[in-house]
């Protein structure tokens, strides 16, 4: 520097800038005023700072930037970097849900679950065993003792009851004793608040936090306060539905045996929110304490056993469970045998015996009890695949003073008349069954309201479908049963408007959860549906690594037709949106072939409208059933593929304003575009402009892109990859996430040098020379179109 020339100021850089004392952090904001130094800090949300570090930005002497929290999608990607590899559904979601996307609690939990094994490589799939790692000696435990920092007693005292009780009412005789506590540690970031109604609750921060909190808790200390909160929940009523379970679990903890009656409510609330191995225990600790398990006062709690085994896949214990219940008990003969039937079909492949275990149980059947067997006769034939009888069997059951059991059999059938491609008579017969609104949380009751949604949406649209959704906010509050088909409902919606990101969200977190056997859902189906939203969002080579995961729960459980083909037409779209059309192709009519045998024509004319769009128009249109009977989205998809090979421009205008209308807006952006095509290729040219015209509006006003077999190829990634072969995309697709060779060999099935010859023959077809070209070839734009997102929420909640 040139002597008497001005001195460059400095820059320096801070961490935990909230931690310095008052003396050195005027001196900080003396400098940064003169202009002699350039600060550039960090500070945690949500904490009190030394007042010249805020005057800093307050004067506006540093810009300051709020980093928020990782969401779902930008957690799988830098767990993806940092492991190398794809996590599992449920592993991700877990580490999200431990952590809230907090980066500085992720990379910790990681890094230490990595190295207790907790986390590690299963077929190239990373995934997650076991609890958290709580132990104070644990680099996250001691994370979360230094957030904590030195509490008052009353403070800790909070903090620990927050722990136990989560979450824990804030009028609470024991919290209102501490309510100065609860306003400091709010303040602080370390309690939030929720709303559940009129009440406020409290919960810890981060769920890592609870988990830490009550391994370094004192047994002593742990079962005083336990009692203490046992005691306080008893003391207002225990009026709500999860207060016994709250309450038996805090007993048992604290070395007591709550009564048999709250043990039996507790062990019910469990099944159903799908806790199995807690409903098996408590259901065990009931009978452990009756002279006579075998008697027919234990049945009730036998169900409750026998259906926890069968959540937990040990369907032959809940087998020899099920067959101990005496033919006639109290009236739950009906009962026990509909359970038995489900769990010897789903679980145990045994479905023709099942069926007559049904059938026979009908001989002697009457009222509710017949009822409840005609209901679960009709999942069974969802699951042999015969619709048209479980749709023909709402006309032989009508007990319309019972609307909850009614809807038993009125449910499955309306759903097989949406698949068979009627929705319309669907929703006919749904109208006749009444909402109790008593009973409006009950598994029967959801699954009715879900059904209504469901069929609305393949009748009157999106906005109507969003509308009676959007009014059933209680479902997120029930069993995960229930939240996952409400979500798979949400994903149709974002779909069908072309929100792809917020289908990938939803999808995440639904698949993440452990389903039981389930006629609306299905854990690969689920998958896949993931898979194909986020081809459509544009993320392909995490879509095909997905896929790969998908043929591994394939094999896994009883499989039902109506699933598996669902899952194929997400995979046939997957293939499209990444440039194998012709694999696309042959998928969409596979599936054509097999829904249409078994009557689901539903799914046989989804499958050829895929088909259609992808050029087999030919293929397609002859396939077609006859339109009678068709009617909903169902008859929208046939006179779209009629309209196709037919070039029937103008009829391709009314579709895309039909479906502009409904709420469909891809679809509607679509047929208008091959509505302006086809026009010009027949050389009408103003009503080709019109068709442009309203293409435009509806993406510039939705948001929405064009699909890769519609927009221009020219400059696409679509171009790029169309030469690849569906397993040179596979292979490409999982060395692009840094696996080995071998790692890509184990996890297809193939041999080491099988994965050499296809990556060699992927590189010369896209031009390439190493590996580490392969993602953004696959890619292209794809880091640096969401690079700026990813890196601003690194820091997790602190402020640069």
């Amino acid at each position: 520097m040139p002597q008497g020339s001005p001195a460059a100021p400095l820059v320096l850089g801070l961490d935990d800038a909230h931690l310095i004392d008052s003396a050195v952090a005027a001196c900080l904001y003396a400098l940064v005023r003169d202009g002699r130094l350039r600060l550039v800090a960090a500070v945690l949300s949500g904490v009190a700072m030394p007042g010249d570090i805020s005057a800093l930005w307050v004067e506006h002497l540093v810009e300051r930037v709020e980093v928020p929290h990782l969401d779902r999608t930008a957690t799988a990607k830098v767990l993806q970097s940092r492991l190398g590899g794809q996590p599992s559904a449920d592993s991700m979601e877990r580490l999200w849900s431990a952590t809230r996307g907090n980066a500085l609690l992720l990379r910790e939990l990681t890094d230490a679950a990595l190295a207790t094994g907790t986390l590690r490589n299963e077929g190239s799939i990373w995934k997650w065993r076991g609890e958290l790692p709580a132990d104070p000696t644990d680099r996250p435990a001691a994370l979360v003792q230094l957030r904590l920092g030195a509490l008052r007693p009353d403070e800790r005292e909070l903090v620990q009851l927050v722990a136990l009780g989560e979450p824990l009412e804030a009028d609470l005789p024991v919290a209102t004793g501490l309510a100065h506590a609860a306003e400091s540690l709010n303040r602080r970031g370390l309690v939030v608040t929720e709303r559940a109604g009129r009440r406020l609750r409290l919960r810890l921060a981060y769920p890592l936090y609870s988990a830490v909190v009550l391994r370094a808790m004192p047994e002593l200390e742990g079962r005083r306060l336990r009692r203490q909160l046992a005691d306080a929940i008893e003391g207002v009523g225990m009026r709500r539905q999860e207060d016994v379970p709250r309450v038996v679990d805090l007993r048992l903890a604290a070395g007591q045996i709550p009564p048999a009656e709250q043990l039996r409510a507790a062990a019910e609330h469990a099944l159903r929110r799908f806790d199995f191995g807690r409903a098996e225990a408590l259901a065990r600790t009931v009978l452990s304490q009756v002279d006579s398990p075998d008697g027919l006062a234990t049945v009730p709690v036998r169900l409750v056993l026998g259906q926890a085994l069968q959540g937990q896949g040990r369907h032959r214990e809940a087998e020899r469970v099920f067959a101990s219940v005496p033919d006639r008990s109290s009236g739950r003969s009906e009962k026990a045998l509909a359970i038995r039937a489900v769990n010897m079909a789903f679980g145990l492949g045994r479905t023709a015996e099942a069926v007559g275990i049904v059938e026979g149980g009908l001989v002697s059947a009457r009222g509710r009890g017949r009822l409840r067997l005609l209901g679960a006769r009709s999942l069974l034939g969802l699951l042999e695949d015969r619709f048209e009888d479980v749709s023909d069997a709402a006309g032989t059951a009508r007990f319309p003073r019972d609307a909850a059991r009614e809807s038993l059999v009125i449910v499955p059938a309306a759903f097989a008349l949406v698949e068979r491609g009627d929705p319309a008579t669907g929703v006919r017969l749904l109208s006749e069954l009444p909402l109790d609104q008593d009973k409006r949380h009950s598994s029967v009751d959801t699954a009715a309201q879900w059904m209504r949604t469901y069929a609305a949406l393949h009748t009157t649209g999106v906005a109507a479908a969003a509308a009676r959704l959007g009014g059933m906010h209680w479902w997120d509050e029930g069993d995960p049963q229930g939240r996952v088909r409400a979500a798979l409902l949400r994903v149709r919606l974002h779909r069908a408007r072309g929100h792809w990101d917020a289908a990938v969200e939803e999808l995440r977190r639904a698949a993440a959860v452990d389903e039981v056997p389930d006629w609306l859902a299905a854990p690969s189906w689920t998958l896949a549906q993931l898979a194909a939203a986020l081809a459509e969002a544009g993320e392909h080579a995490e879509a095909v690594r997905t896929l790969v995961e998908v043929r591994s729960l394939e094999g896994q459980g009883v499989g039902y037709p109506l699933a598996q083909d669902g899952t194929a037409i997400e995979s046939a779209l997957v293939h499209a949106h990444v440039g194998d059309r012709a694999r696309a192709v042959h998928l969409a009519l596979s599936v054509a072939a097999t829904a249409g045998r078994a009557g689901r024509r539903a799914q046989e004319v989804a499958a050829l409208h895929l088909a259609a769009r992808l050029g087999a128009t030919e293929e397609a249109v002859a396939a077609l059933p006859d339109g009678s009977g068709l009617s909903g989205t169902t008859d929208l998809q046939a006179r779209h593929v009629r309209a196709l090979a037919l070039r029937d421009g103008g009829a391709l205008e009314e579709l895309a304003e039909r479906c502009a209308a409904l709420g469909f807006h891809p679809l509607a952006a679509e047929a208008a575009a091959q509505a302006a095509q086809v026009h010009q290729v027949g050389g009408r040219q103003s009503r080709s402009r019109a068709a442009r015209l309203l293409c435009q509006e509806i993406t510039a006003s939705t948001g929405v892109t064009l699909p890769p077999w519609v927009a221009a190829p020219g400059g696409s990634r679509t171009a790029l990859t169309t030469a690849l072969t569906v397993r040179e995309r596979e292979v490409a697709a999982l060395v692009a996430a840094g696996l080995s060779n071998q790692e890509v060999a184990d996890r297809l099935y193939v041999s080491v040098r099988t994965v050499e010859n296809h990556l060699h023959r992927t590189y010369g077809k896209l031009g390439i020379t190493a590996r580490s070209e392969l993602a953004h070839r696959l890619d292209p734009g794809g880091p640096q179109r969401k690079a700026g997102g990813t890196r601003s929420r690194l820091a997790g909640r602190r402020r640069s």
